[in-house]
């Protein structure tokens, strides 16, 4: 009796499982879809830019914008409702890439762009224009400034580039001139504002011109060719034939919308200007391809002696992305610089010269290479090797070799990776969360003991004023800084001098080294006649990414041309 319920007991519990693990239920994961539009919307060809001051459009009859206008002064008065084809803030943005669905069977579209503002009548403004899309080739629509400007229609069409660079290493960029002369030039405390019209020249931040195919281009002809340059850091200048720069409008909390009238640079106060026309410094990623545009833009100045500012349009240049670059993953840079002895050297990565000739002092230019370990070599101009390390080289990074002599005056190999993001940490968050300053126009100075005869060195201001952070404090010979290393000048600095004092690690500064010469911050640029040519003062020094690096020897025994004195490289273009 008790088996035949045992039996039954079990056959009751094995029937039960069975069916829970047949009922039981896969548990699917819950995905929420977070993107703001969620259509299948694939883009056109076509492109708008807008360069002008719509902010709504309409597309066939259908406003694809909000329409709202908010008060100025109401809490949240940035917020605006999107759309489903503006999803951030329902209004029209620089660049918009039109959607394939706007368009009707012949590849048209009618559009209608719109400038809606709080003040209403006499801002508000329309605009009709019919777009095509072209499955050959890509165009951009440049919406411009027209009211205020004579010479431009309201609209340009140009084609645009639709293929990379050939060379995989390098980028492709454009110079687009679509200035006019301004209907109402303003005047200001300082004079009547210039006028910056004619034909323009792409240049690098030294003044020389990057290539004929980028010289002279009229407003008549509007466009240059597209030009391939080697991807890295640039300070790209736009130069009417008289050798004058546009500015370009700064965008963001750090960067600059006020100029000085008549000469377009940054002003310190309504009396005084920096002698900087603002270009933007900026990465030109392998793959990537770029337009310079040259328009009027708005900007602010100084109107009187308290400083407040008024508006003018003035034209400038603006760098607008074609085809963005993918993340750089393969490529690399790298540069030498002889800081070793009064005798031509050379460098050489796994085999390959990347440089020769290089007197004392001096830096060669960049090569590239992938990423990979290298075996690098110092060479005299023999080919005999001075000192070589094995190194890994990674991508997206951009070195320096540096060759020096030690105690016992034997070359040396420092191999440091320059950061050329213009980007400063701040002491924020534990996790490094918004910790950081970004700038697009700005004098980083990075600093170097390299002399042996000179145990520690601290680079001050005149009298032994600090200078920046502790990146340039005690520092020994071939041992870089690591700690915040580079040192931020402020754009408004006055003209200023770098000295050398010799410290110890509980004496700071020190005692002077009067046997090194003073660097004047105005060796920081690169060409003068940039400025004397067209009747201008110099400026305190010129932006960029550089490193400061004290060479040579000290005491008796040290020829003239190995006497120890400081030296600048710079690391962007």
């Amino acid at each position: 009796m008790f088996k035949r319920v045992w039996r039954r007991f079990f056959c009751v519990t094995a029937l039960c499982f069975l069916s829970f693990v047949s009922c039981k239920k896969e548990k699917l994961d819950v995905i929420n879809d977070n993107r703001p539009v969620t259509e299948n919307r694939p883009n056109s060809n076509t492109r708008i830019v807008n360069l002008s001051d719509f902010n709504q459009v309409i597309a066939n009859g259908d406003s694809l914008t909000s329409f709202v206008v908010l008060h100025p002064l109401n809490p949240g008065n940035h917020k605006y409702p999107g759309t489903s084809y503006f999803p951030t803030d329902g209004r029209l943005t620089k660049t918009w890439t039109v959607p394939q669905d706007l368009f009707d069977q012949k590849e048209e579209a009618d559009l209608t762009f719109a400038a809606r503002f709080y003040q209403g009548f006499g801002l508000n403004h329309d605009f009709k224009v019919k777009v095509d899309n072209s499955y050959e080739q890509p165009k951009d629509y440049f919406l411009l400034p027209s009211l205020i400007m004579n010479g431009q229609p309201e609209v340009v069409a140009l084609t645009r580039a639709m293929t990379s660079p050939s060379k995989p290493d390098h980028f492709k960029i454009r110079i687009v001139n679509l200035a006019g002369a301004i209907k109402n030039p303003s005047n200001g405390m300082g004079g009547a504002q210039e006028n910056l019209v004619g034909a323009i020249s792409l240049a690098y931040a030294d003044g020389t011109l990057v290539d004929q195919k980028t010289n002279d281009i009229s407003v008549a002809r509007r466009n240059s060719d597209y030009i391939e340059l080697p991807y890295g850091t640039y300070q790209f200048k736009i130069l009417l034939a008289d050798g004058r720069p546009l500015p370009s409008l700064g965008s963001g909390r750090f960067e600059y919308g006020l100029i000085d009238l008549p000469t377009s640079t940054i002003p310190k106060d309504y009396a005084k200007s920096t002698n900087f026309a603002y270009a933007p410094i900026q990465d030109f990623q392998p793959g990537g391809v770029y337009t310079i545009v040259v328009t009027p833009q708005r900007f602010s100045y100084f109107s009187n002696e308290m400083n407040e500012t008024a508006e003018a349009y003035q034209n400038s240049f603006q760098i607008i992305t074609d085809i963005a670059a993918q993340v750089n993953q393969s490529y690399l840079r790298i540069q030498g610089v002889n800081a070793y002895k009064d005798q031509s050297i050379g460098f050489r990565v796994d085999g390959k010269v990347i440089a020769s000739g290089i007197g004392f002092g001096k830096g060669s230019n960049y090569s590239v290479f992938t990423q990979k370990q290298y075996d690098i070599e110092a060479i005299d101009a023999t080919g005999n090797v001075l000192a070589t390390i094995k190194q890994e080289l990674r991508s997206n990074q951009n070195y320096t070799l540096w060759l020096y002599p030690d105690l016992n005056g034997k070359a040396q190999l420092l191999l440091i990776s320059n950061d050329l993001s213009g980007t400063l940490p701040l002491p924020a968050e534990d996790d490094g969360t918004y910790s950081r300053l970004a700038f697009k126009f700005f004098n980083f100075n990075r600093f170097l003991n390299l002399s042996a005869s000179n145990p520690y060195i601290t680079f001050t201001l005149p009298n032994g004023q600090p200078f920046g952070n502790s990146g340039n404090v005690n520092l020994q010979p071939g041992i870089p800084s690591i700690n915040m290393p580079y040192t931020n000048v402020n754009i408004m600095t006055n003209p200023y001098a770098i000295m050398a004092y010799r410290s110890k690690p509980d004496v700071i500064p020190g005692v002077w080294a009067d046997d090194i010469d003073v660097l004047q911050s105005t060796e920081f640029i690169a060409n003068r006649s940039l400025y004397t040519t067209i009747g201008r003062p110099l400026p305190a020094f010129e932006p960029g990414i550089y490193t400061v690096a004290l060479i040579g020897k000290s005491g008796s025994g040290s020829s003239d041309k190995e006497k120890a004195r400081m030296i600048i490289i710079k690391h962007n273009k």
